[in-house]
C-alpha cells in the first residue's frame, strides 16, 4: 500500500538504548572453536544472533527501510545448507509497489594458523531469480563452507508497501540464541496493530521520543519497539502438525489506521472486524464483480430451464462452475481486474472462481454470501486483519440449510471444503454485517474397508478388498486416483498395503461426488501376514489393514495434534480357516477408550461356520488435541498398536 505525502520529509532515523538487548560483538577464536551448540548437542548449525530493523522515511511517498542481519555457526556438513541465501522480495505488477533489494554483504568467518580470517562475499556470486510474475529473489552461496566456519550477511529491503511490514519469526530450524525485531512508527501519522503468536515467549520494550520532522515546525512522536527471543530451540518436525507456523513465536505489524498531512484527522483501516469487513466490502471484488452478471446469463439461463427446487439449482450451478473453470493453485481473497475474461479462458484464482459462483448463485435468487478466511498454510487470523484473509468460498442458506461450496477443486461436494480451507473460523460478509463461521468439521467423516479372504494349508491368503471412502475421505481418494493409470493405482495399492501381488483394480462413482467413492482389487501374499512354524499357522487378523507404525512415537510433544477432521475408520475382514485347521488361540475382544469417549477403538473378533469375523472401529470424535493431552493420545495408539499386533493361531486338527 503506498501513501502519498503532502510535504518533502527526509529521512529521519533514532536510536534508543536498551539494558535488555544484545550488542553485535566480535568474532572470536572461542566463537570459532566451538563444536557443538550449548543448548543441542545435536544441532547442525545455530543462530548465534540475528536482527531484524525497521525504520521509515519519506520522500514523495511514505517507504520503510527493512535491514536484517544475521550470523550462524556451523557445526557439521549437514548445516551447510545455512550457507544458501535467498532474499525474496515483492515486484508486483506496478511499479509504485516495485520493492527493491540493496546493501547485500556476506563473510564466512574462519580459523587458520591460530588467526581470525574470512572470506568475502563477491557480488558477481549474487544472483537474481523470477519466482513469479509477482516476486523476485536474490539468491547466493557463501563461500568456503567447511565444520566449524560462522557465517555473516545482512541487506537492506527498501518497500513502499507499509500496509503490512515483514513478520518476524524467531524461531528457526536449527537453535537460536538471540533474535530481535526492532521497530521505529512515527505515531502521530502511522498506526499499527500488533500481532503476537507462538508457544516460546519474547519480550518486548517500547520507548517513545519526540523529534522534529524536516519540513514541518511541530515536533512528532517517534516509538520504537524491540521485540527480543532468546535461547530458542529448533523447530520439531512432529506429526498431525497442519502449519507449524501458528505455534512459532512471531510477530506481525498490520496498518490499522493513517494520516498524510499533520492536521488531517486518522483514516481507519483495520482496528476492529468490522472496520475489516467495510474495508472489503468496498472493494471492487465485493461491491462490483460479486454482483455482475452480463457475461454469464445466457449459460445461467441454459443450465437452469429445468430446475425449479432451490437445491437443484444450488447443485447445477456449483456443478457447473467447477466443471468450466480451473483453478490456477493461487489463493486469494480478491477477484482479478476482468472477471468476464476469466470465465471465457476457464482459468482463474480461488477468488475468481468463487466469487463468480456467488454471483451466479444470487443471479438465480438464492441467498449466497462470501465466506472469507485464511488457509491453513496462511495461518490463523486471531486479531482484526484484511492481510491474514487470502482465499473466499461461498456461503448459501436454503430455508434455514446451510451448504458451503467451494468450486476450485473438481472433487468438493456441499459442505465438504477443501482440507486447506478447513482452518478454524471464517467471515460471511452480508449485506447487513458479518457473521463468524465454524469451520471445523463437527460431523467424522467415514472410511470402510471390506474384505474377503480364504487362508490356504500353506499360509498363502487370496481375497479381494473394497474400500468405501466418504466425506473428507471421499475427496482425498478421489485426487489420488486422479488421471491415474492401473499399472499406476497398482503400485499405490502394492506401496500403501505392503503386499506383492494386487490385481483386478476397480474404482466407480469418481467423479460423481454425491455417492460415496468406491475401489476394489484382489490380493495374494504370504510373508506380510502369516507365519508357518511347524503345524502352526500364526495369521494377523486385519491382514495388511493393521498400523504400521505409532505416528506418536516420541515421549513428549510441543505442538498441538490437528486430526483436521474428525473420522470414523471401519474394517469388516472374513477369512476362511483353511481345511484341516482349527482356531487355537483367538485375541480377545477389548474396547479402548480415551477420555471421555473423544477416541475409541472397537475391536470385535469371532468364529463363525469355519469363517474367521473381524470387525474393529477406530472412532476419532474431534480434530484437535492440546500438547497437555498428548500422552494419553499416545497411550491410546500404543494400546491399538498391540492389540492389532496380536496374531490368530491355526493348528492341523
Amino acid at each position: 500500500m503506498k501513501l502519498i505525502f503532502v510535504s518533502l520529509f527526509t529521512l529521519f532515523a533514532f536510536s534508543f538504548s536498551y539494558s535488555q538487548s544484545q550488542e553485535f560483538e566480535d568474532i572470536t577464536l572461542e566463537m570459532l572453536r566451538e563444536t557443538q551448540s550449548p543448548s543441542d548437542p545435536s544441532a547442525v548449525a545455530e543462530v548465534l544472533y540475528e536482527k531484524g530493523e525497521i525504520s521509515f522515511s519519506v520522500i514523495n511517498s511514505w517507504e520503510y527501510q527493512f535491514e536484517v542481519i544475521r550470523r550462524i555457526k556451523i557445526y557439521s556438513q549437514e548445516g551447510y545448507n545455512q550457507a544458501n541465501v535467498q532474499i525474496q522480495y515483492y515486484v508486483g505488477d506496478k511499479n509504485a509497489d516495485k520493492e527493491s533489494v540493496s546493501n547485500i554483504d556476506g563473510y564466512v568467518y574462519f580459523e587458520k594458523d591460530g588467526e581470525i580470517e574470512r572470506e568475502k562475499l563477491r557480488n558477481r556470486d549474487i544472483f537474481d531469480v523470477d519466482l513469479s510474475d509477482m516476486w523476485e529473489a536474490k539468491k547466493f552461496t557463501l563461500p568456503k563452507i567447511q565444520d566449524g566456519v560462522i557465517i555473516e550477511y545482512s541487506y537492506t529491503i527498501n518497500s513502499p508497501n507499509i500496509f503490512n511490514l515483514p513478520k518476524w519469526v524467531f524461531q528457526n530450524t536449527i537453535p537460536t540464541r538471540y533474535s530481535e525485531y526492532t521497530t521505529r512508527i512515527p505515531g502521530e501519522y502511522l498506526a499499527y496493530s500488533i500481532k503476537t503468536k507462538g508457544y516460546y515467549p519474547f519480550e518486548t520494550f517500547s520507548d517513545v521520543k519526540e523529534s522534529s520532522l524536516a519540513g514541518f515546525r511541530a515536533r512528532t512522536s517517534i516509538k520504537e519497539s524491540k521485540h527480543i527471543g532468546t535461547n530458542l530451540p529448533k523447530i520439531e518436525n512432529e506429526s498431525f502438525v497442519n502449519n507449524v507456523s501458528n505455534y512459532l513465536p512471531s510477530i506481525s505489524y498490520e496498518l490499522s489506521s493513517y494520516k498524510t498531512s499533520q492536521h488531517e484527522a486518522n483514516k481507519s483501516v483495520s482496528k476492529t472486524w468490522d472496520d475489516v469487513v467495510k474495508t472489503l466490502s468496498d472493494t471492487d471484488t465485493y461491491k462490483k464483480e460479486i454482483s455482475r452478471s452480463n457475461y454469464f446469463e445466457d449459460d445461467l439461463k441454459a443450465i437452469l430451464k429445468d430446475k425449479t427446487l432451490p437445491t437443484d439449482k444450488m447443485n447445477t450451478i456449483f456443478n457447473f462452475v467447477k466443471n468450466k473453470m480451473t483453478w490456477n493453485d493461487e489463493e486469494r481473497r480478491y477477484s482479478s481486474d476482468k472477471l468476464d475474461k476469466i470465465y471465457e479462458e476457464g482459468v482463474g484464482n480461488s477468488a475468481d472462481i468463487n466469487v463468480m459462483l456467488i454471483a451466479m448463485l444470487r443471479e438465480a435468487n438464492l441467498d449466497a454470501n462470501p465466506v472469507l478466511s485464511s488457509t491453513i498454510s496462511n495461518g490463523i487470523p486471531l486479531f482484526p486483519t484484511i492481510s491474514g484473509f487470502n482465499y473466499v468460498f461461498a456461503h448459501v442458506n436454503i430455508n434455514g440449510e446451510i451448504y458451503l461450496l467451494d468450486a476450485t477443486d473438481e472433487y468438493t461436494s456441499p459442505n465438504i471444503l477443501p482440507k486447506r480451507a478447513l482452518n478454524w473460523t471464517g467471515t460471511i460478509i452480508k449485506s447487513n454485517g458479518f457473521e463468524s463461521l465454524d469451520l471445523k468439521p463437527s460431523s467424522r467423516s467415514r472410511k470402510k474397508f471390506q474384505i474377503q479372504a480364504e487362508l490356504t494349508s500353506e499360509g498363502e491368503v487370496n481375497g479381494m478388498c473394497r474400500i468405501i471412502s466418504l466425506d473428507q475421505y471421499g475427496l482425498e481418494s478421489r485426487r489420488s486416483l486422479n488421471k491415474k493409470s492401473d499399472d499406476e493405482l497398482k503400485l499405490k495399492y502394492e506401496s500403501a498395503y505392503s503386499v506383492n501381488k494386487i490385481e483386478e483394480i476397480s474404482n466407480s462413482n469418481l467423479k460423481d461426488t454425491s455417492k460415496p467413492l468406491l475401489e476394489g482389487f484382489t490380493f495374494s501374499g504370504k510373508e506380510q501376514f502369516v507365519e508357518k512354524i511347524g503345524d502352526k499357522l500364526y495369521l494377523s487378523p486385519m491382514l495388511f489393514l493393521k498400523l504400521k507404525e505409532n505416528p506418536f512415537k516420541e515421549e513428549e510433544r510441543v505442538y498441538p495434534i490437528d486430526f483436521t477432521f474428525p473420522r470414523n475408520v471401519e474394517h469388516f475382514i472374513t477369512i476362511k480357516i483353511p481345511e484341516g485347521y482349527l482356531v487355537d488361540y483367538l485375541p480377545e475382544k477389548a474396547i479402548f477408550k480415551l477420555g471421555d469417549g473423544v477416541a475409541q477403538l472397537t475391536y470385535l473378533i469371532e468364529v463363525y461356520n469355519n469363517m474367521i469375523l473381524v470387525k474393529v472401529n477406530l472412532e476419532v470424535n474431534v480434530a484437535l488435541f492440546l500438547p497437555q493431552d498428548y500422552s494419553l493420545l499416545r497411550e491410546f495408539y500404543i494400546s491399538l498398536m498391540n492389540k492389532e499386533n496380536e496374531k490368530i493361531v491355526l493348528v492341523k486338527s
